[in-house]
């Protein structure tokens, strides 16, 4: 999932905020959050398997709820990715005997 993917889903979830009158200043949070993983330099799953939740969160304008959710996005994407090489490598079922 690349920067511009993560930065897609915050946007999203800050509309889906904004559309059920959540509070506004968690809104402004994730759509700064997304002009935040914008500006990075690298990829933002680069700074997690780096520094870990903590380190996304200490960037600036991601915090810890912000970075939680690009946490999950990013663990979500990655085993969707490795499901089909898991069904691929297992062997197909037989019945006893055949």
């Amino acid at each position: 999932m690349t920067n511009q993917d993560i930065a897609r889903k915050l946007q999203a979830h800050a509309r889906q905020l904004a559309y059920a009158g959540d509070n506004l200043y968690r809104i402004r949070a994730f759509r700064q959050a997304a002009m935040a993983v914008l500006r990075l330099p690298q990829p933002a799953e680069m700074v997690l398997s780096r520094f870990g939740r903590k380190g996304l969160a200490q960037l600036a304008g991601i915090g810890l709820s912000t970075a939680t959710a690009i946490e999950n996005w990013l663990r979500e994407a990655n085993s969707a990715q490795d499901q089909p090489k898991l069904e691929a490598a297992r062997p197909p079922l037989t019945r006893h005997g055949e």
